[in-house]
Order: C-alpha cells, then structure tokens, then sequence
C-alpha cells in the first residue's frame, strides 16, 4: 500500500532518529533454495537485490565520506550514522549472499555486475559519486518501504524475513541522508540547475536498476532450470501485477523527479514502528516455540530397563 505524501516543501520535515542498532543477526546458515514461499520467483527477486548490498553499500560509505567533518549539525551525526549502517547491511549481506551460494547458486556473475556499475559511478568522481548514491538511496528506500508495508515476505523462511526487515527498516530511516548532503554539497547552484542534474541522473540509474535485476533475476532461475520466456513472465507477473513490488514503487519513484522534492515529503515513519513490531513479534513466537519443545521434552515419559 503507498504511502501518501504530505503538501510540505519547506524541508522542515519530522524525520526518525537514525539509530545504531545491533547489526548481528542469526541468519539460517541452511538457507531453503527457495526460501520466499517456496517460489523461484519471489526468491529470485530478493537474491538478485542481496547480491547488490555488499559491494553497493560500500561504494555508498565511501561517495559520502569526503564530506564527514565537514558538515554542520545535524547533517554530519546523520552521515555518520547512515555510514554505521550502511556497514552492518553490506556486513550482513555477505552472510546472506554465502548462504544463498550454499543453497545451490552461482552468485559471482551477479557480483562482478555490480562491480561494473560501480566502477563506472567511481570514475564520476566525487559529485557523481554521490548523485548516484542520492538516486540509489532512493531506489532501496522505497522499496524498503513497500517490504515494509506490504506481504511479499510474510511466508519467508523466518531468519531471513527478519533480516530483510531489519535492513529496511533502517533503509526508510536513512532514506533523506545522501539527498540533504547532495543538496549542501550544491548549495550553490540554483534550483533548475541542480534539478536537471539530479534528475537526469536518475533516469540513468532507474534503467540501469531495472536491466541489470532483471538480468540477475534471469541468471539465478536459469539456474533453477526456467527458461527466458518462462522466467520474464513469472518475473512480470510477480513484479508488475497487482500488489507487486515493481508496480507499487512507480509512483514514489516518479515523485523523484518533481521539482522541490524531497524524500520526507513521504513520511513513512509508521513503517518503521511497524517493522519493529514484525521483528519483536517474531522473536517472541520463536521464544515460544522453543519453550514449549523444551516443556515437551520434560514432559516425555521415562521408561527404567526391566532389570
């Protein structure tokens, strides 16, 4: 379900604190081939975007960390701590990209992919580094938002839907840092200037997004066996229609390129109360669990060998 924006252009926006969580977490290191509702599909998706985290957040850490220091309040806490987390996801998602290996697929043509579009960015230098990373950003964060809000992990193999909650929880939560520090980083130049700028530079990534999934996606269930006909249709079914994922971010991503935008114009912050509330609930079920197989193994009869 999209979440509506509000009628402020002003940028005095309320924004979440942007928290230092815990980044470990007990991921199944005996992860299903199909671990989202046992479908290639829906599984193929969220391996192909895993793929993406490690290598793209630490090219992300490193586009905004010319500026860390330099920055006023509270703009340089913000980098700072986007910086904190964006280190736990790329962390993490090595962990995930190595059980996803385990469970039977090829993920270095997926990897060396990324490599590529990142060394394209880097060879932008410092601004375009950073405009890239600002439209990414906003890529991940409404998708972020639309895990967050929707069912497409609901019968996910549990480990893994908290995880992806995790990171996109933190996603939403930092989703205006690389925005407001591209904007103080061309403070001087004028508002058509920089919107032509950033939204031309959107328009690039967006299809570069799109291909370069879409190819991932197509690589990982060529390796379950399903044919490109086969596989682009199950693709466009579960990304494009009703409910998909790919269809509910179209409006939110269009909205990137309406003058005086900014991201907080959607405030999505109830989608990070609710992300943690999946997470606790979660925990508190597999808490549950454990104490009743416990309790059951108490209660089992004994039996004394007859002498």
């Amino acid at each position: 379900m999209e979440q509506k924006p509000s009628q402020s252009h002003s940028g005095d926006f309320n924004r979440p604190e942007i928290k230092r969580r815990h980044g470990t977490h007990n991921q199944s290191a005996t992860l299903a081939r199909h671990w989202v509702n046992n479908d290639h599909f829906e599984t193929a998706f969220f391996n192909a975007l895993s793929a993406v985290f490690p290598i793209g957040e630490t090219f992300m850490i490193k586009s905004v960390s010319p500026w860390k220091g330099q920055l006023p309040e509270p703009l340089n806490t913000q980098v700072e701590n986007f910086i904190y987390q964006e280190a736990a996801h790329s962390r993490e998602h090595n962990v995930a990209n190595r059980n996803i290996a385990k469970s039977g697929y090829a993920m270095e043509p997926l990897l060396a992919s990324i490599q590529n579009v990142v060394s394209r960015l880097q060879n932008m230098g410092p601004l375009g580094s950073l405009t890239g990373t600002m439209c990414i950003e906003h890529l991940t964060s409404i998708i972020a938002a639309e895990v967050l809000d929707g069912e497409h992990l609901h019968a996910a193999e549990p480990s893994q839907r908290d995880f992806w909650y995790w990171h996109a929880i933190e996603e939403v939560e930092h989703k205006a840092v690389a925005f407001d520090l591209f904007q103080y980083v061309t403070r001087d130049w004028s508002a058509a200037r920089r919107w032509t700028f950033r939204s031309g530079f959107m328009a690039i990534i967006a299809v570069s997004f799109l291909y370069n999934r879409t190819q991932g996606q197509l690589d990982l269930l060529k390796q379950d066996g399903v044919g490109s006909f086969a596989a682009l249709r199950g693709m466009f079914a579960f990304g494009f229609g009703k409910g998909g994922i790919g269809r509910n971010i179209l409006r939110p991503l269009m909205r990137f390129f309406k003058p005086g935008f900014h991201p907080w114009q959607t405030d999505d912050r109830d989608l990070i109360t609710k992300g943690e509330a999946m997470i606790a609930a979660s925990k508190a079920a597999k808490a549950g669990d454990e104490q009743q197989q416990l309790g059951d193994r108490r209660e089992k009869p004994r039996f004394k060998k007859a002498a």
